[in-house]
């Protein structure tokens, strides 16, 4: 599986939070310890960050290092595209999607899928 996706979407994160708080490139870099140069290519998705510049991101925003992660979800396919076995029943092929894709199902009497799945 390729994850070469996380890495813009991580430097999109960082640069959201940079704007919301107004700090520059300038401002920030020096804070996590890189070049404005770095965190402009770390923002642009073009350079990877290492575990101890996410905790350094965070520190410096204000936020929790998870909060730089992205979500899987995103980068799921739609779950019409998602294909299971056609020996499951229709309805645990719907159940399955919705779980790939993080999107809490409503069925019968309000109850979430992941609710009923639990009785």
């Amino acid at each position: 599986m390729n994850h070469d996706w996380v890495y813009p979407e991580i430097g999109g994160l960082i640069r959201q939070r940079r704007k919301q708080l107004k700090l520059t490139q300038e401002q920030l870099a020096p804070q996590v310890g890189l070049s404005r140069t770095s965190l402009a290519n770390i923002e642009g998705g073009k350079q990877k960050v290492l575990v101890h510049q996410l905790f350094a991101f965070a520190s410096a925003l204000g936020i929790e290092p998870a909060d730089l992660l992205p979500r899987p979800a995103r980068h799921v396919a739609a779950a019409d595209e998602v294909k299971f076995s056609t020996k499951l029943p229709a309805h645990q092929r719907a159940q399955l999607a919705q779980l790939l894709m993080d999107e809490p199902t409503t069925a019968k009497g309000g109850e979430t899928v992941a609710k009923q799945a639990k009785r």
